[in-house]
């Protein structure tokens, strides 16, 4: 079964199924179009009106399953989702095993997770991943450190996610960090601050993992625009986390998707990347 407005593909539109009670696909899309007026009012973002927030594509990170690894290897890993949204892709890797309470999601609007909520029909109780509104921009949600800064000592056992307000207190605690559609939003001075943020918040142990994906302009196109207000091609990408971590101790990937994935967007053609940073 399909439903016409919306390109899911059967896994997506079974997992859907299940996470909102709602077997029949009109009444599907009907719950689903309700949810994005909704959420359009918020912010029109172009992941609303294309209903990118009602896939899981997550699924289709090349490194997905090494990613769910580190829940069966580490007893508390934890997860984080920037810009997480309706918290779609939290969503999936509970549902692959990730328990919910060990998963948190940030995001400039506090109101898409409450849409999230009402797209899954869940409640703070049923769903009780962690969720932060604000900026991770903002050094009252992530305060820097250097590499030479002693981090306190933090039971990741006690620690109630739910209730947490800020990033601060997860500086080198996270396992694997998700930043999809995110990166392309800043130019390339402010991906650069982004990058060294996320690397605040990652564990610094083999396996520990940044990873997502987002769009970024052809090498050709990158050669050309250069300033202030440039865009990464996936080689600067990539050249980029190469300053950010020490020589040697990350592993950097990426992979453009298929040609029929370029689009074009109103700030040109771009690539499509999935990509990740590696803890060796």
């Amino acid at each position: 079964m399909s439903l016409p407005r919306f390109d899911v593909d059967p896994e997506d539109l079974s997992l859907l199924q299940t996470l909102t009670g709602i077997a029949s696909g009109k009444e599907l899309e009907e719950h689903i179009s309700v949810v994005q007026n909704k959420a359009n009012r918020i912010h029109n973002y172009p992941c609303i009106g294309l209903f990118t927030f009602t896939k899981f594509s997550i699924k289709l990170s090349p490194n997905y399953a090494q990613v769910l690894s580190l829940i069966r290897s580490r007893k508390d890993a934890l997860f984080l989702d920037v810009g997480c949204c309706v918290g779609n892709a939290l969503r999936k890797v509970v549902a692959d095993g990730w328990p919910a309470g060990n998963t948190i999601g940030i995001d400039l609007h506090k109101e898409f997770w409450d849409i999230g909520h009402e797209l899954f029909k869940s409640t703070s109780d049923s769903f009780p991943a962690g969720f932060i509104g604000g900026d991770i921009f903002d050094d009252t949600i992530l305060t820097p450190i250097d590499d030479s800064d002693t981090i306190p000592n933090l039971n990741l056992e006690t620690i109630d996610l739910h209730h947490l307000t800020f990033l601060t207190p997860l500086r080198r605690r996270v396992s694997a960090i998700y930043a999809c559609n995110v990166f392309h939003l800043f130019t390339v001075q402010k991906q650069s601050e982004l990058a060294k943020r996320l690397a605040y918040l990652l564990m610094r142990k083999p396996g520990s993992v940044i990873f997502g994906s987002h769009g970024v302009v052809p090498a050709q196109r990158a050669a050309r625009d250069v300033g202030p207000n440039s865009f990464h091609s996936a080689k600067s990408f990539a050249e980029m986390w190469s300053e950010v971590f020490e020589a040697g101790s990350v592993e950097i990937s990426w992979k453009i998707k298929v040609r029929p994935q370029r689009r074009l967007s109103m700030l040109g053609e771009w690539d499509i990347i999935w990509w990740s940073v590696t803890c060796k």
